[in-house]
């Protein structure tokens, strides 16, 4: 196994715990490497870790282990294991079985659905182990089928060719269950990997805190989560807005199978809200759970207009003492973020406003206080009133 050194920074980095060595702070030269394993060590010969490095990447190591032990069978097996002992109490047979880095597992994405797999390798340098860790994860779950992707987007990065392939029998949508509610998913052509698993506790807490038949408004709703939750746990009457035909075609499907109904709309939530503005539309509780709108630290100021501004339509679309559940999947966009935002709405909107619920990723999706990469999904629930 070849060695790398890396420079002070990036060493203090890592016996902090942090999972990855940036280009620029590796002191051996680059041209040295291909797509490998490495043994990580300080200017000083000190070891730091094992990883793989990828020498065309911009985070050009991520550390496998901060322990000196062989990257084998073994290994991938304990790795599979500790994680799948970390999910046996989750209220659903759909969860992250694997997330990445928080894992130990970087680039490395798994997701169980009932008894189905769907294995994402969103690095090169995780592909060294392809088949090793296809093979555990068949030897430890027994899924009946596969779906195995390294997706366009990330191997873009990573300068691979991206693929896919399916191993076994696997449905067009597979049936999942979640807190006694039910869903179908099509782990193939879904967005993310298939179902936004992370926000299992969030669509709990949200409905919670709602009343008997209220009005509903779900904005960049995907498969309708927090809308069916409200009409199957409350009677709610539910509005579902997203700019997918597809997104919108599961959720109903998933509102048929739980025996409820609501009103679906095709739209570009930024404009609805204001089409609803003129109409004087009126809701109880209204969801902004946008995609991400700030993918890197540039982007982070436009995407602070935009949840202005729906966070400033979403609230006067709302009844005295109705509330808004505001969601960021963005790193760079946190809940401090949230709170501003909100605060700016109140004010042009003249209202005074109650935190509810602060709200993260479900616990199958583990943010590991080392990486602070690791927390990407914050959502504040607010309440809303004049006085």
């Amino acid at each position: 196994m070849k060695k790398v050194v890396v420079n002070k920074k990036a060493s203090q980095t890592l016996l902090q715990f942090f999972p990855w060595v940036y280009r620029s702070d590796i002191v051996t030269p680059l041209e040295k490497f291909g797509i490998e394993v490495v043994h990580i060590e300080n200017e000083q010969g000190k070891f730091l870790g094992i990883g793989y490095i990828n020498p065309k990447s911009t985070i050009a190591i991520r550390i496998l282990s901060f322990s000196n032990e062989p990257i084998d069978a073994n290994f991938f097996k304990k790795r599979v294991q500790e994680a799948l002992y970390k999910r046996l109490d989750i209220p659903s047979n759909a969860y992250r079985l694997i997330h990445s880095e928080a894992d130990m597992l970087p680039g490395l994405i798994v997701d169980k659905y009932e008894e189905y797999l769907s294995i994402h390798f969103v690095t090169a340098g995780i592909l060294l182990f392809q088949e090793e860790i296809v093979k555990t994860l068949f030897e430890i779950t027994a899924p009946k089928g596969a779906y195995i992707t390294a997706p366009e987007s990330a191997m873009r990065k990573e300068g691979e060719e991206p693929f896919e392939k399916m191993i076994g029998a696997l449905p067009e949508h597979i049936e999942i269950e979640e807190n006694g509610i039910r869903f179908v998913v099509d782990i193939k052509n879904s967005q993310k990997t298939g179902f936004y698993l992370d926000q299992r506790a969030n669509r709990a807490i949200v409905t919670k805190f709602m009343k008997q038949k209220e009005r509903m408004l779900d904005c960049f709703s995907n498969s309708g989560g927090f809308g069916l939750y409200a009409a199957s746990k409350k009677g709610a009457d539910v509005e579902i807005v997203d700019i997918s035909s597809q997104a919108l075609a599961l959720a109903k499907s998933n509102f048929r199978l739980n025996g409820v109904v609501g009103k679906f709309v095709e739209a570009n939530v930024f404009d609805y809200l204001r089409e609803l503005r003129k109409k004087k539309a009126k809701f109880d509780t209204v969801v902004l759970d946008p995609p991400s709108f700030a993918k890197s630290r540039h982007q982070k100021g436009g995407a602070l207009k935009g949840f202005k501004d729906i966070s400033v339509n979403a609230m006067k679309l709302l009844d005295e003492g109705g509330k808004l559940a505001l969601f960021s999947c963005s790193h760079y966009v946190d809940m401090d973020d949230l709170v501003h935002i909100v605060l700016k709405a109140a004010k042009d909107n003249h209202k005074r406003v109650e935190v509810l619920a602060h709200m993260y990723q479900d616990i199958d999706h583990p943010y590991i206080l080392n990486n602070p990469f690791s927390l990407y999904l914050k959502g504040l629930l607010i309440q809303v009133t004049s006085h």
